[in-house]
């Protein structure tokens, strides 16, 4: 019976291409799941060898750079530009773009050697956030709680919401007396503002908390990693932090945040009303583009001073105005710091995970082209090769979110402590 009802519910509800190769995926589910877990294990294996060769790595790309550019403003100087009369405008060309390859080598050198100090800072902060990623993995669990929560939450709203929307006056509509819609009136149009408004703040609260947690225990593992606990246990502290003494200033800054993004969306509507205005006024289109983008920064250096004051929080115990003071005075104080911390751990996440989605796409499709189509019963690898790149996409992106936080809290961490000017006996990571 199961076997005849199968067969039965493949040919007619997936006869098509689209709808079968679906099924692939369903069918390949174990390989799916074995793919995740051999992808988060090379994520923890990549943390530890880029730990320790990412220094080298590092600077010999600075100095190979450097090289190639002297070597090609010399090539271009000495040799390709003797190749042409001197009454060959090429001639004059690759001259001049000899002196534009010596200028960039000079820039680059003179950068190099005006950040020294900051480009080692960048290079051991990200080996001690390396260093606690790998000592603290449970971390990585802390997405997949957030994500269940968000989703009971959405279930929970969408209930709430559905009931609000058939709140109302049911009145024949203009021009189809047969089909009836709902009027509101004045209060039921403002609850479902502050119902919208309400999802913004829990969505936004959610996102706070986890970021809190993340920053109080890298804090906290850079101050103990040389004690008796070793930096272990630090994410259950942070846990107790966050819900016994700073669940409202995290509250308060998912509270800003989601204003922000309630003027964007109140202001989208409006733009969307006067769409045909603007279409035959260029003034009014490019004011509200202007304004529009104006919003969307407003709503990214919000979110990224509030996470930095979370992180302020955790290091100093106070309040949310004044540890978002301090993290956007600390930002400017020390911005060349902050970037190149920021640009060495992006570039090597973003070919972390590269590396990641390739290694897994690559080893799914070699093992469903050998094993897997005919003991599947498959009809092509392609559909499950693709899921699983996009598995491996979410699980390097989980990394990368949460390495760059971290990351920001070694480097706050690192800056509260030359400040205080702790003996070289105090515990820190050994990296920095």
């Amino acid at each position: 019976m199961y076997v005849a009802f199968k067969k039965a519910f493949y040919e007619s509800a997936l006869g098509n291409k689209g709808t079968a190769y679906f099924y692939d995926i369903y069918k390949c589910w174990a390989v799916l799941l074995i793919g995740s877990l051999i992808t988060c294990i090379f994520a923890y294996l990549y943390l530890f060898v880029v730990r320790w060769v990412g220094g080298i790595i590092i600077w010999a790309s600075i100095i190979l750079t450097f090289l190639v550019l002297i070597c090609a403003g010399v090539y271009s100087y000495f040799y390709a530009r003797l190749q042409y009369p001197e009454d060959n405008p090429t001639h004059d060309y690759i001259a001049y773009a000899s002196y534009v390859i010596f200028g960039i080598a000079g820039l680059l050198l003179l950068v190099v050697m005006c950040c020294y100090s900051a480009i080692a800072l960048g290079i051991a902060v990200f080996k001690a956030t390396a260093n606690y990623l790998q000592c603290n993995m449970e971390v990585f669990i802390l997405p997949a709680v957030s994500t269940l929560i968000s989703l009971i939450w959405y279930v929970v709203w969408i209930s709430a919401a559905i009931f609000i929307f058939s709140v109302g006056t049911p009145t024949a509509r203009e021009g189809a007396p047969y089909i009836t819609e709902i009027m509101w009136d004045e209060n039921t149009r403002y609850i479902l503002l502050y119902f919208c408004f309400c999802l913004l703040w829990v969505n936004a609260f959610i996102v706070g908390c986890v970021q809190f947690i993340i920053g109080a225990s890298t804090c906290l593992w850079y101050f103990t990693v040389k004690t008796d606990t070793g930096g272990k246990g630090t994410i259950r502290i942070a846990t107790w932090w966050l819900f016994r003494y700073h669940w409202a200033s995290v509250g308060l800054g998912s509270l800003i945040i989601a204003i922000c993004q309630m003027i964007r969306i109140i202001f989208e509507y409006y733009r969307k009303k006067a769409g045909a205005a603007a279409a035959v006024n260029p003034v009014l289109k490019f004011s509200l583009w202007a304004t529009g983008y104006c919003l969307w920064i407003l709503e990214k250096c919000v979110k990224y001073i509030s996470k930095n004051a979370y992180i302020q929080i955790a290091l100093t115990n106070d309040s949310f105005i004044p540890a978002a003071i301090n993290a956007f005075c600390l930002i400017l104080k020390n911005a060349h710091r902050f970037g190149i911390a920021n640009s060495i751990g992006g570039i090597f996440m973003f070919f972390g995970c590269f590396l990641l989605t390739s290694i897994s796409c690559f080893g799914s499709y070699m093992f469903l082209t050998n094993y897997g189509v005919e003991g599947l019963e498959i009809t092509s690898p392609i559909p499950a090769t693709f899921a699983m790149g996009v598995i491996a996409i979410g699980i390097g992106y989980q990394f990368l979110s949460i390495f760059s936080f971290s990351q920001d809290a070694i480097l706050q961490s690192y800056l509260l402590d030359e400040e205080l000017r702790r003996p070289s006996t105090a515990s820190r990571p050994d990296d920095i």
